[in-house]
């Protein structure tokens, strides 16, 4: 597609994709049929449950079925089962902390200062902080993808969309499950599902499971230690309690425990001529040319690395949520939604990849939240209705820690940052808070033409932020301040007992949903939507004065235009689904994080840099001609470019192209229904091949010298993945899974960190190379 495309008779095709087909006769009547075909799914996407089918929205729906079956076992995994979402890992953070991105919106700043774009529930709420989120999926039903802004039910900082991870709820079966799994690099992972009903009032759900896996990074300096270990472990307590047949109370208290090893970086390329290369940080500092210690690395593979330090990565998480919902009459309902979530986040990460530390980070995170939402749902006649008010509150801090210089400290580095002569320390306690009051209701328009309908919704949205900065270095405040309040006076440098800058600000803005539906017939929905959406302003945490950490940076906001049809095909005994997207959205004031190359340390400030459009459309579809065989996969192509980029520094960026955000990714999933007796059991077979294209890790892909551009390019990657399923051995409860991913060995190079033109280096992290395992269950 090109810029010029024409968009306008693409919308047309969509419709007319969606109601060529007859209608009449053999589509209804195979209405039934289809139940058995093609296992249906139930979202949440609009706060009621609903048929996926029905809901006027692109929305990817997984079952935990299909997660378990194809080994999706982390939130990672899921970027090969929705179109427009990426999954990295945090750039020069843990892989604790995944990097969400969809549609080409994603989250640069990541201290408590900001927020997500991408925004990821468990159950019911919100996870406001990433870290511990890429944690096993177990008993998991389903896991929903809400693409575009969300802007009147899931509030604000939804710009890119929703992540809902939807555990199982308790049941009235006496049921459960163990399970182990064994795999290559020592892994060997366990789980365990019990559910309990107690009475016809009291129903219990357990599920808890370990992971532990050796590391495939090794440190040659530490006598080939493994540097990416996987140690961690989660339990879920699920409690549902119906007094009556009008009320109910569900409680889900989770908790998960990680202490595993860190990234693993490697040094990619250096600049002869950055900062840290230069002859005098050379000679003060005691250590080689970095181009002797890039060749060594060079010599030696990417899962092979030489930095000495023994990085770590601890999170500890807990959360306590409870939905309690009273069916006053068949067409009202009262819901209350409250939740806590506390976060614990230690690690250490050799950022550099280097046997010299240029750039460790000591990261020490805390936060609290809770919420509060309260619902009234009702059904009036024709029209669908919601109302409520939401309450958000966080406190926590953040520190990094980091040294301001390079220094040989011999064959081993030290992990703790303050064991180093020189360093620096971004320490931020905040506390952000959020009202919101919101209305949404769906009409039925029958009278004028049956099976239409719209949908509105509007959100009022008032945030609060506060913060306290404190940062320093091992030996005086990190930033000058105005002392008498006069601004005619210069500011000046503080001592470290003084150095606590107070700044705070508020954010409002009001958020929509407008949608109109035709449900033609059973099968087919075509569907053309607005939303308006924004994400809270904030502060940059970095900068070395008052005047640059009071500057705020605003709220980005995003309106977007989507059309789309969904279509259930039948013909024989053959069925297809295709669901189709089409999207343009308005991007103002687009939050980014721009480096100041004139500092060492880099300093960053986080700015209202841009404007920008993207363009894209997103295909899903599924197949299976016969009850053997099912082809699945889907399509996005993004094109987003920005109209407007300006950096602080007066630089244009505007035809520097658009981070994060590839413009073709695709996947394909293959299941085959192995022929066989019921007293064998049932036995699948699938495999799934995933692509994404090349994309930009940062907007100013003009920023190195000609040799390194490279450095910000992150280059196309596919992998293939393999899993087969035994269910039911032998007519035993016994189930016998298999899995290989990455079948081809395919060496995929995250990037860490790209600051080759100032410092003078770029490193990278490699992705896991070929994993297998089998998996044993006993279902009770």
């Amino acid at each position: 597609m090109h810029r010029n495309f024409n968009w306008r008779t693409a919308l047309l095709a969509t419709s007319v994709l969606a109601v060529a087909a007859p209608t009449t006769g053999w589509a209804a009547e195979a209405a039934e049929a289809a139940d058995s075909t093609i296992e249906e799914v139930i979202v949440t996407a609009r706060k009621r449950e609903e048929r996926l089918q029905d809901v006027p929205l692109a929305v990817t729906a997984i079952t935990g079925q299909s997660l378990e079956r194809e080994n999706v076992v982390q939130v990672a995994d899921l970027a090969t089962k929705s179109p427009s979402l990426m999954v990295t890992p945090g750039f020069g953070s843990s892989r604790a902390v995944p990097n969400f991105s969809i549609r080409g919106l994603s989250q640069q700043e990541q201290t408590l200062l900001s927020d997500p774009s991408v925004t990821v529930y468990v159950g019911d709420i919100v996870a406001a902080r990433a870290q511990g989120l890429n944690q096993a999926l177990i008993d998991i039903g389903s896991v929903q993808v809400l693409k575009g802004p969300q802007g009147t039910l899931f509030g604000r900082n939804t710009t890119g969309g929703a992540i809902i991870i939807q555990p199982n709820k308790p049941t009235d079966e006496f049921e459960g499950s163990v399970a182990v799994t064994a795999g290559n690099f020592g892994a060997f992972n366990t789980e365990a599902v019990l559910n309990v009903p107690v009475g016809d009032q009291l129903r219990i759900r357990l599920a808890g499971g370990t992971q532990k896996r050796d590391g495939f990074i090794h440190d040659v300096l530490l006598n080939n230690r493994d540097v990416n270990n996987v140690d961690n472990w989660t339990f879920r307590a699920s409690v549902d309690f119906r007094p009556t047949d009008a009320i109910s109370s569900l409680t889900v208290f989770n908790i998960f425990d990680e202490d595993d090893g860190g990234q693993g970086a490697f040094i990619k390329q250096v600049n002869p001529n950055g900062a840290f290369n230069s002859a005098p940080a050379r000679a003060s500092r005691n250590y080689p040319l970095l181009q002797d210690m890039l060749a060594a690395q060079q010599a030696r593979d990417d899962f092979h690395i030489a930095s000495g330090v023994k990085m770590y990565t601890k999170v500890k998480t807990w959360d306590l949520a409870n939905t309690s919902a009273w069916q006053i009459t068949d067409g009202l309902q009262v819901k209350n939604i409250i939740g806590v979530r506390r976060v614990k986040n230690e690690n250490y990460e050799d950022t550099d990849g280097l046997p010299i530390p240029l750039l460790e980070i000591e990261r020490h995170i805390r936060a609290k939240q809770f919420t509060e939402e309260f619902q009234v749902l009702g059904e009036t006649g024709p029209l669908t209705w919601i109302v409520g008010a939401y309450y958000f509150e966080e406190r926590g801090y953040d520190q990094g820690l980091s040294i301001t210089g390079a220094v040989d400290p011999g064959p081993v580095q030290p992990n703790f940052v303050g064991a180093y002569p020189s360093w620096s320390n971004t320490w931020v306690e905040g506390h952000n808070t959020s009202y919101a009051v919101f209305a949404q209701g769906t009409y039925k328009l029958d009278s004028v033409l049956k099976g239409l309908s719209i949908t509105a919704g509007l959100r009022g949205n008032w945030d609060k932020r506060e913060a306290v900065i404190k940062n320093r270095t091992n030996a005086a405040c990190r930033f000058t301040a105005n002392t008498d309040n006069n601004p005619a006076t210069p500011e000046v440098a503080l001592p470290i007992a003084a150095c606590a800058l107070p700044v705070s600000a508020k954010f409002d803005e009001p958020t929509y949903n407008l949608s109109l539906d035709y449900k033609i017939d059973a099968d087919t929905l075509i569907y053309v939507a607005t939303r308006h959406g924004y994400r809270s302003g904030g502060f940059g945490a970095r900068a070395a004065t008052e005047a640059g950490l009071r500057r705020t940076f605003e709220p980005e906001t995003i309106t977007d235009f989507e059309v789309g049809a969904k279509r259930d095909w039948r013909f024989g005994g053959a069925f297809l689904r295709t669901n189709v997207a089409l999207f343009q959205a308005d991007y103002k004031d687009i939050q980014r994080l721009l480096t100041d190359p004139n500092t060492i340390p880099v300093t960053t400030v986080a700015v209202n840099a841009a404007k920008a459009t993207i363009k894209g459309a997103e295909l899903e579809f599924i197949f299976r001609p016969n009850d053997l065989f099912q082809l699945s996969g889907f399509y996005s192509y993004t094109d987003a470019s920005f109209d407007r980029f300006i950096t602080p520094a007066g630089v244009d960026l505007s035809s520097s192209p658009f981070a994060r955000a590839p413009k073709h990714l695709y996947s394909l999933t293959a299941q085959v229904n192995v022929p066989t007796p019921e007293s064998v059991g049932e036995v699948t077979v699938g495999a799934t091949y995933f692509h994404s294209a090349d994309w930009f890790v940062n907007d100013d892909a003009t920023g190195a010298p000609p040799p390194f551009q490279s450095a910000n390019h992150f280059p196309s990657y596919e992998y293939v993945n393999l899993n087969a399923e035994w269910r039911g051995v032998m007519g035993s409860n016994f189930d016998i899974s298999a899995f290989v991913n990455n079948v081809t060995n395919e060496t995929i190079e995250w990037p860490q960190l790209q600051i080759i033109t100032s410092l003078g280096f770029e490193a990278r992290t490699v992705g896991p190379p070929r994993m297998y395992g089998v998996k044993l269950r006993y279902r009770f």
